[in-house]
């Protein structure tokens, strides 16, 4: 049986070690086979990825798609140097791709943490994700995985649920192809998102206001599932060829950080 346990942290709001700060609050408590999912806004804090909006000198092509969308030139300057490809944007979002994810505004967030910065994502989430599973190795002796989470509108949902950005000593795509149903129908394209899923369940608890729980310990995950291999991004990712969205959607890739319309 699964079990998830909510860590609840200090407030920060600048760089700091999350090694020792996970250690000190739940060190104690780790066992061989548990799953921390923790959160990619977290994460980035502690590398000190915080931007204040002041510091930011926007381009003239920053200030025309700010002016289209309703944006600060500042932040719609910072979307820009973080997406690898703009799809287009309403007013107050703009759609972009970011390591093969399809994420509003590139990622960065403006909620918990103080008004004028803004949160970029972790600069290498698997990088992250493996040096804190190392780290509390080195310091408890544990076999731990580590899952980088963060928070994704869907499609026509309302709402938001989690999505894995890294994770590390965990296999975060189990691959099904192959395999049969309940009558025997041989799965062709079935996939199931692990990663992902743990980074759901783990929003249930972590919420989106001010919780402070930007750590899930996951207890009871499969032990065929913990393997020492590491996901970044793109590992998540499929092409806008392959997404049946998108195609549906009839979009064609752009060159990075166009003039779209």
């Amino acid at each position: 049986m699964i079990s998830l346990a909510p860590v609840r942290t200090p407030r920060m709001d600048s760089e700091f070690d999350l090694p020792a700060l996970t250690d000190g609050l739940v060190g104690d408590d780790l066992r061989d086979g548990d799953v921390l999912v923790v959160s990619s806004k977290f994460v980035a804090i502690s590398e000190g990825r915080v931007v204040s909006l002041s510091s930011v000198l926007p381009r003239a092509e920053a200030k025309e798609v700010a002016a289209k969308y309703g944006f600060s030139p500042q932040l719609c300057e910072l979307i820009l140097r973080e997406s690898d490809e703009v799809i287009g944007g309403v007013p107050g979002f703009i759609l972009a791709v970011k390591s093969g994810l399809l994420t509003p505004n590139a990622g960065i967030d403006k909620s918990n943490i103080e008004h004028g910065r803004v949160v970029l994502y972790p600069r290498s989430p698997h990088q992250s994700a493996e040096f804190l599973r190392e780290a509390l190795r080195f310091r408890r002796g544990t076999a731990l995985g580590v899952v980088i989470s963060d928070s994704r509108l869907m499609p026509m949902r309302r709402g938001t649920v989690g999505v894995a950005l890294a994770c590390s000593g965990l296999e975060g795509i189990l691959d099904l192809r192959g395999k049969g149903d309940l009558f025997g129908n041989i799965l062709r394209v079935t996939s199931q998102a692990i990663a992902d899923d743990l980074s759901s369940a783990a929003q249930l608890l972590m919420g989106e206001s001010d919780e402070r729980t930007p750590i899930v310990l996951v207890r009871g995950v499969s032990e065929t599932l913990l393997r020492g291999r590491e996901y970044e991004s793109r590992d998540f990712a499929i092409s806008s060829e392959e997404c049946v969205y998108m195609r549906s959607l009839g979009y064609e890739p752009k060159r990075k950080n166009p003039q779209f319309s």
